[in-house]
């Protein structure tokens, strides 16, 4: 209320409208047009009681008289003389006044009260409150408006619609005031407008304004800015959209890897359900099947049959469904208990689910579930039922953690072995050589601790020296070419399709380590111009590095980046980066070092030879710490001479 101008008050005030009706019904009831005629009539005090205390006058003077002679000659003299008649009509007159303007005081105040009331509801609500005239310039508007418009309150006042809003809107908000006074009806709308550079929605009812006698004198109306809630719509609309395409993306997945089984069982059940009497058959092959085979009612909510495999496999008795349902799910392991849980329900709403978990047999046995549910249709389409498979997969797992088991310690004593043969044929070969030098040196310090010895004499033992040194230069060299391949092997190479066939062999190290893969590879990417066994070699080594870098990490987060990109027309630049403990900048010089490492355990091999397998192909590798943690390994390979780069729009 402390908001309000005064001069918006008693443009409010002057006009005396009647009490405000509901917006649903803009007719006054006619007690309040008979209130109002009341009111009218005690508005005038000083008139109607001149009117009174003339009338009383002519009374004494003219009447009166008369009456007293009639009387005179009934019966005896009146009592009260002229004079003092006189005196009771103006009296009663002043007596008169006095209520009358007592009666205008009080409904004066009144007025004002109910004016004030409106005045402060009008600004305490938080919508866009107006009153307008009937040329459309605002007698009264709260603060929501001025705000709105970006005014202030008094600069609102006395405007039109064409001074406050822009000329897109305004001419429509006029037009609605004008359909309003001409018809005299409420209206309602919804609109959306561009103000200030943002897009708002309104939700605005307007109705007739009217003075005391009825007469429509303008417009009031309240304008709820609902842009949030429209947003908010929106946001659910799309966010529900982004969801329905993403369950029918897996929909369609699961269609695709389990159609063949779907139709089998589908046909089954709607086979029992349409022909009663197969019942026996499909009962006799559902209890001499190996799987458990389950069909669940979706509007009942609970499971219509069970084949007799389910004692054999959860240890559990059949009848147990009947008194508990979910005598199937306390038997989950607590581990994927919530997880199971979950999917149950949420197959009430897609119809299918495809899942693996454990049980707990009540012997303590842990048992593996591949358990698996389909569809299943009535005529109209819907989904009203969805039986199942659960198939007891112990033995695969087992197989699977063995053979995995296995692949690991093979893939270790790979590489163990190639690190020991390596090392003994580098150690055999260097001996002989080595051994000759220390002979032929303790020979040349045995001589020249001899006086007589002339050091010319040494010539040819030191030359022999020198041959071994030579010598065993060349078998270094020798053990070089062997993991260096002969540039005639080179041919033309897809570096992505590379990639992604080494995460392939790479998938069982990467799983046990839990590494999560991301590939950011560009497409097209120039071919390359290499070897790719040496290729892939030295790229599995990089992921190799990049894994045991990444094995101590702890509860971090876990991620492996395969990277591509053009680095100019003639070179692309791969990146293999970890999140691993990453390397010291002491250590930076020394990493592609044969025999140095920064792991425990490690041989310091993988690095060197990856560094040698790239520059035989004519590329150069190196490696950069990363900002946050773990290390990158980069490297570039030459681009293929006859690829074509694809023409850019001009």
């Amino acid at each position: 209320m402390a908001h309000l101008d005064k001069v918006a008050l008693r443009s409010i005030f002057r006009l005396r409208p009647r009490a405000l009706p509901a917006p649903e019904d803009p007719v006054a009831p006619p007690s309040e047009s008979r209130r109002k005629r009341l009111h009218r009539f005690g508005a005038y005090p000083v008139l109607i009681t001149s009117i009174y205390i003339g009338g009383g006058l002519l009374w004494v003077l003219g009447g009166d008289p008369l009456l007293s002679a009639w009387l005179a000659e009934a019966g005896p003299p009146p009592v009260l003389g002229p004079l003092a008649n006189i005196l009771v009509v103006a009296a009663s007159g002043g007596l008169l006044y006095r209520l009358l303007r007592f009666h205008v005081r009080t409904a004066h105040r009144a007025h004002l009260a109910q004016d004030m009331r409106l005045a402060e509801f009008i600004e305490m609500i938080t919508d866009v409150a107006f009153i307008k005239d009937r040329e459309g310039r605002y007698l009264l508007i709260n603060s929501a408006g001025a705000r709105l418009v970006g005014r202030p309150l008094t600069e609102c006042l006395g405007q039109d619609d064409r001074a406050l809003f822009p000329a897109e809107i305004a001419p429509k908000l006029m037009q609605a005031d004008r359909r309003i006074i001409a018809s005299g009806h409420l209206l309602g709308s919804e609109d959306t407008f561009d103000i200030r550079g943002e897009r708002r929605t309104f939700q605005s009812t307007k109705w007739p304004y009217r003075d005391a006698d009825g007469r429509i004198v303008g417009v009031i109306g309240i304008a709820r800015d609902i842009t949030a809630r429209k947003q908010a719509e929106e946001q659910s609309w799309r966010a529900r959209d982004a969801m329905e395409t993403r369950v029918r993306e897996r929909t369609a997945e699961l269609v695709a890897a389990n159609r063949t089984l779907e139709r089998s069982i589908a046909a089954r059940v709607q086979t029992e359900i349409a022909l009663r009497d197969s019942e026996e058959r499909f009962r006799q092959l559902a209890e001499h099947i190996r799987e458990v085979f389950w069909v669940y009612d979706i509007a009942q909510e609970r499971l219509l049959y069970v084949s007799p495999a389910y004692e054999e496999i959860w240890g559990r008795a059949v009848q147990n469904f009947q008194e508990r349902p979910l005598d199937w799910l306390e038997a989950v392991h607590p581990n994927d208990r919530a997880r199971i849980q979950a999917a149950h329900t949420a197959k009430l709403e897609l119809g299918r689910l495809d899942e693996e978990y454990r049980i707990v047999r009540p012997d303590g046995a842990v048992r593996w579930i591949w358990d698996r549910g389909f569809p299943i249709r009535d005529a109209a389409g819907y989904v009203y039922r969805i039986a199942g498979l659960a198939e007891d997969i112990t033995a695969r797992k087992l197989a699977d953690d063995q053979l995995r088991r296995q692949q690991v310690e093979l893939a270790k004593m790979s590489r163990l072995s190639l690190a020991v043969e390596l090392a003994s044929n580098l150690a055999h070969e260097l001996n002989q050589p080595l051994a000759a030098i220390v002979a032929y040196t303790q020979a040349c310090l045995t001589l020249l601790r001899e006086d007589a010895t002339d050091p010319r004499e040494l010539t040819g033992t030191l030359e022999e020296v020198v041959n071994q040194g030579l010598r065993a230069g060349g078998i270094i060299r020798h053990l070089r070419g062997l993991v260096q391949r002969h540039p005639a092997a080179q041919t033309e190479i897809d570096l992505n399709a590379l990639l992604r066939a080494v995460i392939h062999y790479a998938q069982l190290e990467l799983r046990q380590a839990d590494i999560t893969v991301r590939l950011e590879l560009t497409e097209p990417l120039p071919a390359i111009l290499a070897d790719d066994i040496q290729i892939q070699l030295a790229v599995l080594y990089l992921m190799r590095n990049a894994i045991e870098a990444m094995q101590g990490s702890g509860n971090e987060p876990r991620e492996l980046l395969l990277r591509t990109a053009p680095l100019d027309t003639g070179t692309v630049l791969a990146t293999v980066r970890d999140t691993g403990h990453g390397f010291s900048p002491e250590a930076t010089e020394r990493l592609f070092q044969p025999f140095f490492t920064t792991k425990p355990g490690g041989m310091g091999l993988g690095l060197s030879v990856s560094r040698s397998l790239i520059e035989s192909q004519g590329g150069r590798v190196w490696a950069t710490p990363n900002p946050d943690r773990g290390a990158s390994f980069h490297f570039t390979l030459p681009v293929y001479t006859h690829y074509r780069w694809p023409s850019t729009p001009a």
